[in-house]
């Protein structure tokens, strides 16, 4: 019987941890950084607030196409290669999107640079599934989730300093330059984590025998569904939020910074707190508990919108609500990475690309959401997160299924009585 929780390193060098963080990061700073700057950008291209929001929802999208291409090949081919190409183009986009001079053409590189991010996101959880098993994975994704929260934290108060030296062109240039240091992190940090013995054939039919092995075992399709629908519902946030509390709210661009930042922050904590209850509790019970949480405080919000109607709820009952939902973010977001991750382990990238690809794809559906509707409501913003936090709930109690979660804690909680049996 395997004893859960315990490292077991498949190879003979460990990546190093502050690597693997900055190239995780990536995808927190190509969007964090520009959220605030999504007003600028309309009126610095002359577009509308849809065309500025699909620069957002491009990038978001290219994630999940990134993923979902390079998660599977990563199982035939290994991880550092992959890796390294990802953090180039990550580079090279940066640079060209602080040149171009029409919102289509930065939609489009946008899409480029969201591929290289999810290229990177996806290798960096197959790379932890490489090294590490059970609750000790899952401890490391606890880990990464709260480093990697840095970004959210310090990007938008970054991003609100560039602009007030320049347009927000120069925000794409300082990722250019975080991107030549990740560059050199992975080259000096991030060793191949996949050895020849535990690669897979890389056809196209061989691919497919992999995802559908993956996607009709119901232990790892579960967490996936509940993810599409809860990553639909933080994009909404992510993607509406900027409009919906500054020109709805009235919330200046440092403001806006601020109240993301500290929910970004609250979120990290939230992480941490994961890292160090998951080896105690496994991280089924507190994906459970972050769901209460997270549902709860979108529908409080929806309710305060309601009663405040026709006019904008309180700034300060906004904030509490949405700092809840991401305190339960937080330890939702690493406990379900775990327990995909570790129900997929036999097909790490490709259960990686899944499991990040998916979700990432019905985020970038739903980011642009917000806008459609009405870009200045607060109501509209938190009933779409309410409808698909709760339809995630739903998910995860109605298909009652026997994934890691469960079946992980009762394997750890018999290895002390099975110890015992053997001693005695």
């Amino acid at each position: 019987m395997a004893v859960i929780g315990r490292a077991r390193p498949t190879t003979g060098t460990r990546p190093s941890f502050v690597a693997l963080m900055m190239v995780t990061g990536t995808t927190a700073l190509s969007t964090d950084t520009y959220i605030s700057a999504l007003p600028d950008v309309q009126r610095s291209l002359g577009t509308t607030a849809s065309a500025a929001q699909l620069t957002l929802t491009a990038c978001i999208a290219g994630m999940a196409v990134g993923q979902l291409l390079t998660g599977p090949v990563s199982d035939a081919r290994g991880r550092r290669r992959l890796i390294l190409a990802a953090v180039v183009v990550f580079t090279i986009t940066s640079a060209l999107c602080a040149l171009v001079s029409t919102d289509w053409l930065l939609i489009s590189l946008r899409a480029v640079q969201g591929m290289a991010c999810g290229a990177a996101a996806a290798l960096g959880r197959a790379v932890v599934s490489d090294v590490w098993t059970g609750r000790e994975a899952a401890a490391k994704f606890g880990t990464l989730s709260a480093l990697g929260l840095i970004a959210p934290v310090a990007g938008p108060a970054i991003g609100s300093v560039l602009l007030r030296f320049g347009s927000w062109r120069l925000i794409f240039g300082f990722l250019a330059v975080v991107g030549i240091a990740m560059t050199v992190s992975a080259v000096f940090g991030l060793p191949e984590t996949l050895p020849q013995s535990r690669r897979h054939p890389g056809g196209l039919r061989q691919l497919g025998r992999r995802t559908r092995s993956l996607l009709t075992d119901r232990a790892f399709a579960t967490p996936v569904v509940v993810q599409c629908l809860t990553t639909s519902g933080f994009f909404i946030y992510i993607g509406g939020s900027s409009f919906v509390l500054q020109q709805g709210g009235g919330l200046s661009q440092q403001q806006y910074a601020l109240l993301f930042g500290t929910n970004a922050a609250v979120m990290m904590a939230s992480s941490v707190v994961f890292r160090l209850l998951v080896r105690r509790t496994g991280p089924g019970l507190l994906r459970r508990i972050a769901m209460i949480v997270q549902t709860t405080a979108v529908v409080v919000l929806v309710l305060v919108s309601v009663l405040a109607a026709p006019h904008v709820p309180p700034l300060a009952a906004v904030w509490c609500c949405l700092a809840a939902m991401t305190a339960g973010l937080g330890s939702y977001l690493p406990a379900n990475a775990a327990i995909c991750q570790q129900a997929g382990r036999r097909y790490g990238g490709t259960a990686s690309a899944l499991g990040g690809g998916l979700p990432f794809l019905a985020g970038s559906l739903t980011t642009p959401l917000t806008g459609f509707l009405r870009a200045e409501s607060v109501l509209a913003m938190s009933a779409g997160m309410a409808i698909f936090f709760g339809c995630a709930a739903i998910a995860a109690i109605g298909l009652r299924q026997k994934a890691f979660s469960d079946a992980t804690e009762a394997e750890a909680d018999r290895e002390p009585v099975d110890a015992l049996a053997r001693e005695g």
